[in-house]
């Protein structure tokens, strides 16, 4: 072979994969991403923080739950009616994933001291209540535009601890769901 010969098939081999790769990009470019929540990027790792519990349930736990995913909102302890909707939301969207569910908890961030009522507890039975109101990690939740309160969102954490979803306070619940079987499926932990 020819020294031009050679230098030809060299300047190919690299000049190919280039001009293969720019046409690729720019003429069949990516589909949309599937999933219904906001992506939070870079994923925010939660402090492994105990918080007293504000349910009846008896001892503090991580704030992290590590080992679990969790679908997890801000709100006051009261919980009016836009609160009792999110809720509602995160129940049915764990329900919805049947078997799979027993991989999620639902946990209310309470940042007031006002504690969630009996009645409140037994119709969203199983939610776990949190005191939260001076842990630094109320800080870190990422709130939604327009959100002067933190109380405007619904946030996924996987079971490192790390907060990576953002949903609205009124998520359609199937969509919500869709995207917990997805990680679910994906992850084996938890």
């Amino acid at each position: 072979m020819s020294q031009r010969a050679k230098f030809v098939l060299l300047l190919t081999l690299f000049i190919v994969p280039t001009v293969a790769s720019f046409v690729v990009f720019y003429f069949f470019p990516p589909g949309k991403t599937s999933n219904y929540g906001t992506l939070i990027v870079p994923v925010i790792a939660l402090p492994e923080i105990k918080l007293p519990r504000q349910d009846s349930g008896a001892e503090a736990i991580p704030a992290g739950l590590r080992g679990k995913w969790l679908v997890m909102t801000r709100e006051s302890g009261a919980c009016e009616v836009r609160c009792q909707k999110k809720l509602y939301a995160m129940r049915q969207a764990r329900l919805i994933l049947g078997r799979e569910q027993d991989r999620v908890l639902r946990v209310v961030l309470v940042d007031d001291d006002v504690l969630p009522s009996q009645q409140l507890q037994r119709e969203f039975e199983g939610t776990i209540w949190l005191s939260a109101k001076s842990a630094e990690l109320l800080g870190m939740l990422p709130s939604a535009v327009g959100d002067d309160t933190g109380r405007d969102a619904i946030y996924a954490v996987d079971t490192m601890g790390n907060l990576f979803m953002r949903y609205s306070a009124d998520p359609d619940i199937k969509k919500l769901s869709s995207d917990l079987q997805r990680v679910l499926k994906a992850s084996q932990i938890g």
